[in-house]
């Protein structure tokens, strides 16, 4: 008797940390799928590449100098932007694409950098005070985008 309750806590203690393992796994890659997603980092470099195309990007590098943060791009206003996209290049009317180029102080993202801006999402937000007390970046500036579905509040990617 005393060999059934010793092999079958043993399995019971197996099972349960290979239960606790997988949930972190799959919390993990549930965070990746959300945070890192294909085609807002493609449609980011896409973004960086025009301005490198049309000359702007030193100048912006320039202006980010004095001001911090700059935004480029706000697929929801016509005005303002800094990039101009013919209408074939512009996202579809359910998504919201907001570009920013970020100065950097040392090698580290000022984590209220966004607290001053209009319509960021929360979770955005969240992602940028991320990066600013985990990332250590190797550039003086980086390019954020916020790219979520304007009729689910909630279905933010980041790049």
């Amino acid at each position: 008797m005393a060999e059934v309750i010793v092999v079958s806590s043993i399995v019971l203690i197996l099972l349960a940390s290979l239960f606790v393992s997988y949930n972190k796994i799959y919390s993990q890659y549930d965070t990746i799928t959300d945070y890192y997603d294909t085609v807002t980092l493609y449609r980011l470099q896409y973004y960086r590449n025009i301005l490198i195309e049309n000359d702007k990007m030193n100048s912006l590098l320039v202006e980010a100098n004095n001001l911090e943060i700059i935004n480029i791009y706000n697929s929801a206003k016509n005005d303002g932007n800094i990039l101009l996209l013919p209408e074939t290049e512009q996202p579809k009317d359910y998504i919201a694409d907001r570009v920013f180029l970020i100065k950097t102080s040392g090698a580290y993202i000022d984590a209220d950098i966004l607290d001053y801006q209009d319509d960021v999402n929360v979770t955005f937000k969240d992602y940028v005070n991320y990066l600013a007390n985990s990332v250590k970046l190797d550039s003086n500036y980086v390019m954020l985008m916020e790219r979520c579905a304007v009729t689910e509040e909630n279905n933010v990617k980041k790049a």
